[in-house]
């Protein structure tokens, strides 16, 4: 599979599960990149913001021969950036139109899925963020209101079907599609607020005891191109520091899409 003629350059912050999307993306297909790192503590530069007004990351831009004369385009969404690398060259993310009836139909499953996520339990996990900041019963609520989503919403999405593979991943695939890419550095960094104490236990328990959503989120979180430049340690380490600037007044949410 031949790289396309393509230079990437990602600006992105380590804390931001959506840029996290992209990097996984990024590493699924072996695309190199350059990585610049946005400091979200502080202003956005002048040169940053003439790339990205909203000042948000993930922003993507890459040049190529073969696309307005090797002038710079960019792009400034998460879902967006990850769809756009998914079509450079045929994958695994998503299988190629090409492929006949079969091949539309797991595209069909992998787009639904990922409609219900961001539609769905996506705007969750803002709940989820702010309820690790807040008191057990904040925590409790939001616990319930999320796994009564996923229960209701997601584990029906993942029930295997006659021809569905073997593979643990949606549609019996045994690599990453676009689905567990856009939902796994959420599940990573909510399963990592419960093993630190920041949730409670429970919650992960409870989502993990779904059938079909448990058995295909334990194998998400172990993927190498996820985890792939993930500090778990520094992550709680920086979400316990922000727990202190919130009881303090002084926390200012990131910008990341």
């Amino acid at each position: 599979m031949a790289t396309p003629n393509i230079s990437l350059k990602l600006y992105s912050n380590p804390e931001c599960a959506f840029v996290h999307r992209v990097i996984t993306t990024l590493h699924e297909l072996s695309l190199p990149f350059t990585s610049v790192v946005v400091d979200l503590d502080v202003p956005r530069s002048t040169s940053y913001l003439a790339i990205n007004p909203r000042g948000t990351v993930p922003t993507l831009t890459f040049t190529s021969p073969d696309y307005h004369d090797n002038k710079e385009t960019i792009l400034t969404d998460s879902l967006m950036i990850i769809y756009f690398l998914g079509n450079l060259f045929p994958n695994h993310l998503a299988p190629t139109p090409e492929r006949g009836v079969a091949a539309a139909i797991n595209r069909t499953r992998i787009f639904w899925f990922v409609s219900t996520w961001e539609n769905k339990i996506t705007p969750l996990f803002e709940k989820v963020y702010m309820a690790s900041f807040g008191g057990e019963r904040e925590a409790k609520e939001v616990e319930d209101l999320v796994v009564a989503a996923i229960k209701k919403e997601v584990e029906p999405l993942l029930e295997k079907e006659e021809d569905d593979n073997g593979g643990v991943f949606l549609g019996g695939k045994d690599k990453f599609t676009v689905a567990e890419i856009v939902a796994a550095p959420v599940l990573l960094r909510l399963f990592a607020f419960a093993d630190s104490g920041l949730l409670p236990q429970s919650f992960k328990k409870n989502l993990l005891d779904l059938p079909n959503f448990g058995k295909w989120a334990r194998e998400l979180v172990k993927n190498e191109s996820l985890l792939k430049g993930w500090d778990e340690a520094r992550f709680v380490e920086g979400s316990k520091a922000k727990l202190q600037q919130f009881r303090e007044g002084t926390f200012k949410p990131k910008l990341c899409t």
